[in-house]
């Protein structure tokens, strides 16, 4: 397929409520959407998203790696051949990872188009059967945080997640223990600490969680060194899951040398270079006896949202929830690109098609 044309939309929209995590508040979501224009007339659109509250970088670098993108493809129109020059630089050369996500789907979704199929299709996926999704709960207080667990609760939510680490280790276990009563025995509750504590800290704070329904917690540690984090795994008797820290097959195969498979990896496209590379990471890790693959958005639009559906479909037939922090702040709703946000914001979500079954708003497209 011949591409003939390309386009970068910035975007600036507001979260409601904010995002309150340990490394700071993000009241407004930013980012870009990259649109593909193919010869056979159907558009292919990318995500471009970095958590730069995490990472530091400023939003700028994604924006020249968008255009670096833009400019290469006046002098290469073959979508293959642009794939393979661009992409397989990898996200360390000329791209971004958030520029490398936007370009992978968005080539996947032209591609899904053209073929009149969805993109978990062409990632391999065998079924088209709906995903579970996870709800990030976004309240602050112990009687906010209940009283939002019970709505999601009545809409069939049976996986919650809860950010720790911003504050006082006893707010977030006054927190944890609203969680627990509004949902009962039969919900599992993920905690995502975003590498807020030393050793130490971590270990307190997980022994004073306890173990009962947690199914993970993600990224305690601020250090990212494997042997840390497996010491850390030895001690807690609770499951920890990898997001920041690892980033390549390379970084995984270093963990797991240290001291065996992390019990849970969690793969978001934006930070790992896009869909087909955190298919190869997801391979890697079921290679390395890594017992759970969680897919995760980036707090995206309908459109980073909705490839995380159909890479969740294709990653594993097991299927564990995954995260669609998107939905929970309403930006899909409120100022994300792409119709269709709403149908996001459920307990399951099926990978439909064609493409990314996402097309941008007639104002934008």
């Amino acid at each position: 397929m011949r591409l003939v044309g390309a386009q970068i939309i910035p975007f600036s929209a507001p979260l409601r409520p904010p995002l309150n995590t340990s490394q700071g508040r993000v009241a407004t979501r930013e980012g870009f959407i990259l649109k593909l224009v193919g010869d056979c007339g159907k558009v292919g659109l990318g995500e471009a998203s970095p958590a730069y509250w995490i990472d530091g970088r400023p939003l700028a670098e994604t924006r020249a790696a968008l255009e670096a993108i833009v400019t290469r493809l006046e002098g290469c129109r073959d979508a293959a051949v642009l794939r393979s020059a661009v992409l397989g630089e990898g996200a360390a050369g000329c791209l971004t990872p958030a520029a490398a996500c936007a370009l992978d789907t968005a080539l996947l979704d032209l591609e899904a188009r053209s073929r009149d199929v969805g993109v978990a299709a062409i990632l391999g996926a065998a079924s088209q059967a709906p995903v579970p999704v996870s709800t990030l709960l976004t309240s602050q207080t112990p009687e906010n945080v209940a009283r939002e667990a019970l709505v999601a609760l009545e809409r069939g939510y049976t996986v919650f997640k809860l950010k720790v680490g911003a504050g006082a280790l006893e707010d977030d276990l006054a927190n944890l223990n609203a969680l627990r009563g509004a949902t009962g025995a039969s919900s599992f509750i993920r905690l995502d600490a975003n590498r807020a504590w030393s050793f130490g800290q971590a270990v307190s704070a997980l022994n004073a969680f306890g173990p009962e329904k947690i199914e993970f917690v993600e990224e305690p540690l601020g250090s990212c060194s494997p042997a840390e984090l497996a010491r850390l795994r030895d001690a807690a008797g609770i499951a920890l899951a990898l997001d920041e820290s690892v980033g390549s097959v390379t970084g995984l195969e270093a963990f797991c040398a240290e001291r065996g498979p992390a019990p849970v990896i969690v793969l978001k496209a934006a930070r790992l270079g896009g869909p087909s590379r955190c298919l190869e990471i997801a391979r890697a890790a079921r290679a390395a006896g890594v017992a759970k693959i969680v897919v995760t958005d980036s707090i995206e639009s309908s459109v980073g949202m909705s490839a995380a559906i159909h890479l969740a479909a294709a990653v594993a037939a097991a299927r564990p929830a995954a995260g669609l922090g998107g939905a929970s702040f309403g930006f899909a709703l409120t100022g994300g690109f792409g119709e269709g946000g709403s149908a996001h914001d459920a307990p399951w979500v099926a990978p439909c098609g064609p493409g990314l079954n996402v097309s941008l708003r007639h104002s934008e497209s």
